[in-house]
């Protein structure tokens, strides 16, 4: 029996070494794109697999996810959206602009994805309807894909709605998965008004000025065109269609928290609707010019995260850096460094899976540094409100996918993006929180 046991253990730890060595291997060639992404993402779900690393539920998860069929649909959404031309004329919001500049066009992108983020739930849905107009802007003003100007208002566009959303409550998925541990565990109820007030200011708010400065800063172009015209013309009955369709399904997703269907099943109606023979609007065509690889890298990155919360021994040595942490005499330092240890841990664990990971734990890091439960739990926030690599964020992925961006464009970005919120915005987060201490 001893012989037997011993057995086990060898294998369980040969199967934690491979595990190890096949998260950080994928990592690095996300982040480097060193094969081609989707090649990566199959090497890691089939390794997993031969390995069994964890169960073929888990391993499979990114297929079964909300999340995966919501980008399916989006990307359909998208297609009928420029098929009926829709995206130009939204497009003509930005291009009405008087005496543009690329530093005008900038803030308003930026503003307008700000606000659709306070309407649509789903960042991934958000993302996927704003490449579409992206493009037309971009192309309405003369620039090219390979231009700078071009990669500051795609980046815009997402950004802008990707990065604040994670400040307002229903906007992003880790929100919404901290927020449901949160209950589950402490029973601690994230209020949306309580949530925005704790977060919103620096990490929303700030964060915005932040990401739109250094926008301008590192792709600040030329306009090419800054005279565009568009001819006045009646909406055409599939322009109206799609219009009533996406309204709908905005309707529908604003008020999940009354008829509690998922995103990506109204969604999916959507283009089951817009795909009818009858209407005839997302064609068959549109179906076999997907980006099935960035559909691939999704499935692989939400399974990529959930193997991680599942797996009892990663978990066991996060616990165990905790343990190792000795508070200064200094609370603000403190904040800075458990928040920095769990935003660096989503280069490894996925932004999706800090909540997932960290909530479980917060009584533990509440205790070992005499912060607040509710304290540790914001914390979170803004750890998984850092993005150092695209890989960490499956919309960031989505976007940069759709608009023919390679990771490796984004990536001195989002560093610089990263450390000026570790070393300015950490310590701005936690003085704010201590000012409101009082107000929950």
């Amino acid at each position: 029996m001893i012989i037997f046991g011993g057995l086990f253990n060898f294998i369980d730890d040969i199967k934690n070494l491979i595990l190890i060595t096949l998260l950080i291997t994928t990592i690095t060639f996300w982040a480097t794109s060193l094969i081609p992404i989707y090649q990566t993402s199959l090497i890691f779900l089939f390794t997993s697999l031969i390995f069994s690393l964890s169960t073929k539920d888990i391993i499979f998860s990114g297929f079964a996810s909300s999340a995966f069929w919501l980008v399916f649909a989006g990307m359909l959404i998208a297609s009928a959206i420029t098929n009926v031309r829709l995206s130009e004329r939204f497009s003509s919001l930005f291009t009405k602009i008087k005496n543009p500049t690329y530093l005008k066009v900038l803030i308003s992108i930026n503003i307008f994805s700000l606000l659709f983020s306070f309407i649509m739930p789903s960042s991934l849905g958000r993302i996927v309807l704003l490449i579409p107009i992206a493009f037309v802007v971009a192309k309405s003003f003369g620039f090219k894909e390979s231009d700078k100007g071009y990669l500051g208002i795609m980046l815009a566009f997402i950004l802008s709605t990707l990065i604040p959303g994670f400040t307002i409550l229903p906007a992003n998925v880790p929100n919404m998965i901290l927020s449901s541990l949160s209950f589950e565990i402490y029973g601690i109820d994230l209020l949306y008004s309580h949530y925005l007030i704790a977060n919103f200011l620096v990490l929303g708010f700030i964060k915005n000025f932040i990401i739109i400065a250094l926008l301008y800063i590192m792709f600040k172009d030329e306009l090419k065109t800054t005279t565009i015209t568009y001819e006045k013309k009646p909406f055409s009955k599939d322009e109206k269609i799609v219009m009533f369709s996406i309204l709908l399904m905005l309707a529908f997703w604003t008020t999940d928290f009354l008829h509690g269907i998922s995103p990506s099943i109204i969604a999916i109606v959507g283009v089951l609707f817009l795909a009818n023979p009858a209407i005839n609007i997302i064609k068959s065509k549109d179906v076999n010019s997907m980006n099935f690889s960035s559909l691939i890298l999704i499935a692989a990155i939400i399974s990529f995260g959930n193997i991680i919360a599942s797996n009892d021994f990663i978990k066991e040595k996060l616990s165990f850096v905790i343990n190792l942490f000795e508070p200064t005499n200094y609370e603000i330092l403190n904040h800075m460094i458990i928040t920095t240890l769990m935003s660096i841990s989503g280069i490894f664990i996925t932004q999706a899976s800090v909540p997932a990971i960290f909530t479980p734990m917060a009584e533990q890091i509440s205790l070992i540094s005499n912060f607040s439960l509710y304290e540790v739990i914001m914390m979170e926030v803004a750890a998984f409100s850092t993005t150092f690599f695209p890989f960490q964020a499956p919309p960031l992925i989505v976007g940069l996918a759709l608009a023919n961006i390679i990771q490796t464009r984004v990536i001195k970005f989002l560093l610089i993006l990263s450390l000026i919120t570790i070393v300015f915005l950490f310590p701005l987060q936690y003085l704010w929180m201590q000012f409101i201490k009082g107000m929950f």
